[in-house]
C-alpha cells in the first residue's frame, strides 16, 4: 500500500471547489487501494491535518 498526500483548500477563491475535488480525487485513491493522508490548507493559510 502507498501513502498518498492529498494536499487541498488555501486562501483561493476556489477555496470549496478545492475541498469537494480533494475528496473525490481521495475516495479514488483509497478504491485503488492507497492509503490517503489529507492535508489542508484553511482559508487563512494554515496548514490542518484533516
Amino acid at each position: 500500500m502507498t501513502r498518498v498526500g492529498v494536499v487541498f483548500g488555501g486562501r483561493s477563491a476556489e477555496h470549496r471547489v478545492s475541498v469537494v475535488s480533494a475528496r473525490t480525487v481521495a475516495a479514488a485513491l483509497a478504491e485503488a487501494g492507497h492509503e490517503v493522508v489529507p492535508l489542508g490548507i484553511d482559508r487563512d493559510g494554515r496548514w490542518r491535518d484533516a
